[in-house]
């Protein structure tokens, strides 16, 4: 979409915001030319902050608290808040790329970013194949378990990093060898 076409695009939108009854939403009043000129600045602020974010590649230092309060940083439960600029930004990226995805690989990943390191994820399936298809799954007789198997020292507070990062279904064993 070029600037005309965003600029038109705003226009009928800034248009639409106006009070019914009130203003002349007609396109040949003074009031209309006045739309035109401010939706005109927002497409262009549109266009360049588009033009911008494809030009940067990496997070600017002097963003980086902008970046870690968007994206709910410092991580919760951690050891050691006092890191470098670049353990920030490597914190910062991992947290953008990973979205939160239930997986061993991630599991493996969170755990090493609190310094613990993960030896072994067993799972548990909770399904008895004589059952009937109708008898609950998700009892406290028979819950989704995870066994994690760490690797000592465990610096970190484990119980909060499951509180606040893994779902809460699941009931995680955890075993430190």
């Amino acid at each position: 979409m070029n600037l005309q076409e965003s600029a038109n695009q705003y226009a009928l939108v800034l248009r639409q915001l106006l009070p019914t009854g009130v203003y002349d939403t007609s396109a040949k009043t003074t009031l209309a030319k006045d739309i035109y000129a401010h939706a005109l600045a927002f497409a262009q602020a549109d266009l360049d902050a588009k033009r911008l974010l494809n030009v940067i590649t990496d997070i600017p230092v002097e963003l980086l608290p902008e970046y870690e309060r968007d994206y709910g940083l410092p991580l919760k439960c951690t050891v050691n808040a006092t890191k470098t600029v670049q353990e920030r930004i490597q914190t910062l990226k991992w947290v953008m790329d990973k979205k939160n995805v239930l997986n061993r690989l991630y599991v493996k990943e969170l755990l090493a970013q609190f310094g613990i390191t993960l030896l072994e994820l067993v799972n548990y399936k909770p399904m008895q194949c004589t059952a009937p298809c109708t008898s609950p799954v998700n009892t406290d007789v028979l819950r989704y378990k995870v066994k994690l198997k760490l690797k000592a020292p465990v610096n970190a507070d484990i119980n909060c990093i499951i509180e606040n990062y893994l779902p809460a279904y699941i009931r995680y064993d955890i075993e430190v060898i």
